[in-house]
């Protein structure tokens, strides 16, 4: 019944949809959310704010206060293509949208939607979500620094040695004559992907044998040592013989791979030490609850 999708003016920012909700908890640009801050103890009270702050009331709603602080918190919780677009660029849309939100809580109210079973617990759902997000970016705030996270690069991926790949095509024959054949062929300047195309059984026959690259060890041994002793452009003079019958193998490509620098590997390394962060503190608080399945479930499993 929360409707996420609502967005009954056009030029008012989208409130974000069931997709945008992928990661972080955007409840609270929700209706949902609408109806948290309208469940105030007493809506119509002005909000006061700090002078020596840099805070201030930027719009007053039937005597609900609207600041500039709780417009900037709004923003934070946009998805990120809404992130991108510069704070002030889209400030005052922002502004219109919480007071189009404000509007619909104080009408939600009065037809007690908020008394609703269903509502109730739609906003006790947003209301822990929101919280849950607070929690774990405080303890990431606290737990995750940038000197840890160089810390794990410098033991994985910096340490990593480079290697070399490689990019292959093949043909893929089932007896060694006709390999012949085909080699023979190529020396007679016949074209590697028509031919590929046309004679090879192995399923990037219609690709032209375009294997991709790969490195040492992620193909079966006779083919890795025969691709991996060619240079750019060469192709291998007698049939390789694996398993699945008669190759021949052309290099067109070669490059170093297998570091990232820092900045290329950052995202990822933060979100797995996040991960772990997160499990150990998540843990702790589940060894220290009293956690009673009512369903007739036998055992409690943490969901991953």
């Amino acid at each position: 019944m929360c409707p996420f999708q609502y967005n009954p003016y056009s030029s008012a920012i989208r409130t974000p949809t069931r997709k945008d909700l992928d990661v972080k908890p955007f409840f609270i640009i929700s209706l949902c959310s609408a109806l948290l801050i309208g469940l105030a103890p007493n809506l119509n009270a002005k909000i006061k704010t700090n002078n020596k702050s840099n805070d201030f009331v930027v719009a007053i709603v039937n005597g609900t206060a609207i600041t500039e602080s709780g417009v900037k918190v709004f923003y934070t919780t946009l998805p990120p293509q809404y992130k991108k677009i510069p704070y002030q660029q889209i400030r005052d849309k922002l502004i219109q949208r919480i007071i189009e939100q404000t509007l619909i809580a104080e009408a939600a109210i009065k037809s007690k939607l908020h008394e609703d079973k269903v509502i109730r617990k739609q906003i006790a759902i947003a209301e822990r979500s929101v919280l849950n997000e607070a929690y774990l970016s405080n303890i990431a705030k606290r737990e995750l620094s940038d000197a840890k996270v160089r810390e794990a690069y410098q033991k994985s991926i910096a340490l990593q040695p480079k290697q070399t790949e490689v990019r292959a095509r093949h043909i893929l024959v089932k007896s060694k004559s006709e390999a012949a054949r085909i080699i023979s062929l190529l020396k007679n300047g016949a074209d590697f992907v028509k031919l590929a195309r046309e004679k090879s059984i192995g399923p990037s026959g219609k690709n032209g044998g375009d294997l991709g690259f790969f490195g040492k060890g992620q193909m079966v041994p006779p083919f890795s040592k025969a691709a991996f002793a060619l240079e750019k452009g060469q192709f291998t003079t007698e049939p390789v013989k694996t398993q699945f019958g008669f190759h021949i193998i052309k290099v067109v490509d070669r490059r170093t791979a297998g570091r990232e620098n820092y900045d290329q590997a950052l995202s990822k390394i933060r979100n797995k030490l996040l991960d772990k962060i997160f499990d150990k503190s998540i843990s702790a608080l589940r060894a220290k609850a009293k956690i009673e399945l009512i369903s007739g479930a036998s055992k409690i499993q943490p969901i991953h």
